[in-house]
């Protein structure tokens, strides 16, 4: 059903590696703890609303559409449902090179309510696109994102993994996949070529998510890339994980080993075993020795 291929050129000659790595980052944080932050490592001026790039704005907005709480609250204006952003690249299109911060959320909202604290006292920061082939991710993202691991901990993110698969995830190919993974869970839900499951058994290592899509047919026709044709076929499986400890924690070898262990699983359910070793983590482990050391080499990224 499947294949791999190791790597290709996209329309601008850049070499498209396939492989397993940390796509996102997320965290929640008290609005002050944050801005003090900020102001530490000299990102304060650069946090700007998304009105001011139309591009990420359209994106950002369906992105989070559910997030944005369904009635008005009577809240003051400071504390109103708010998206901003910090780009670490000029003329950034994506979440790829940026740092979303999302205030009063209907997820914001509700944990104000169950920790009895005021609306607006916390938010949230996504790290974004941290593995995207087909993109150049820039190093001072990762830079960034290391501070912020160092200083916080995250309570969730996403380990994605690249291949080539011929049944293409959609509507009709949901009960081929939902055949494969009633293991990890059972409400599989199919929305044009993707196909999702939020509520999955939380036994494999805190796994929450799991969204297996048509890479190829989002980058193309969603983000409007240039892509060689010899790229159809390029899917996507992303898993979320809860996390309860920090980055060094959890960022440990043998703590790793537990989310790639399912990650193989899973690829190999979909693949018909085509991978007996497991699946690359060679992204995965120059993410990893990277975050801990800003001085080691990251081979897919470009500096600033």
């Amino acid at each position: 059903m499947s294949a791999k291929f190791k790597s290709v050129k996209n329309a601008k000659g850049l070499k498209v590696d396939f492989s397993t790595g940390i796509d996102a980052y997320r965290f929640i944080l008290s609005k002050s703890s944050f801005l003090k932050f900020m102001k530490k490592i000299e990102l304060n001026t650069r946090l700007r609303n998304i009105n001011r790039n139309k591009a990420i704005t359209t994106y950002v907005k369906e992105k989070y559409k559910k997030d944005k709480p369904d009635e008005p609250l009577l809240l003051p204006e400071d504390v109103k449902y708010k998206i901003r952003y910090v780009s670490f690249k000029r003329g950034v299109t994506s979440l790829t090179n940026s740092m979303i911060v999302i205030e009063n959320s209907n997820e914001l909202n509700d944990l104000c309510k169950k920790r009895k604290k005021p609306y607006g006292y916390y938010i949230k920061v996504v790290f974004a696109g941290l593995y995207q082939p087909s993109r150049e991710v820039f190093k001072e993202t990762y830079k960034v994102l290391s501070k912020f691991l160092r200083r916080f901990k995250p309570y969730e993110f996403d380990i994605a993994h690249d291949f080539k698969c011929d049944e293409q995830a959609g509507s009709s190919s949901k009960e081929w996949f939902a055949k494969r993974f009633t293991r990890f869970g059972g409400k599989f839900i199919s929305y044009k070529t993707t196909i999702y499951e939020n509520e999955c058994y939380e036994r494999f290592y805190g796994l929450k998510k799991i969204c297996f899509y048509d890479k190829f047919e989002k980058q193309t026709n969603y983000h409007h890339q240039k892509l060689d044709e010899s790229l159809k076929g390029w899917h996507r499986l992303e898993l979320t994980f809860k996390l309860k400890d920090k980055f060094i924690d959890h960022a440990e070898y043998d703590r790793l080993a537990e989310y790639v262990a399912v990650m193989d699983e899973m690829i190999n359910r979909l693949t018909g075993n085509a991978y007996p070793y497991g699946v690359d983590i060679g992204v995965l482990g120059e993410q990893v020795a990277f975050i801990k050391d800003n001085r080691r080499h990251l081979s897919f990224t470009k500096s600033a």
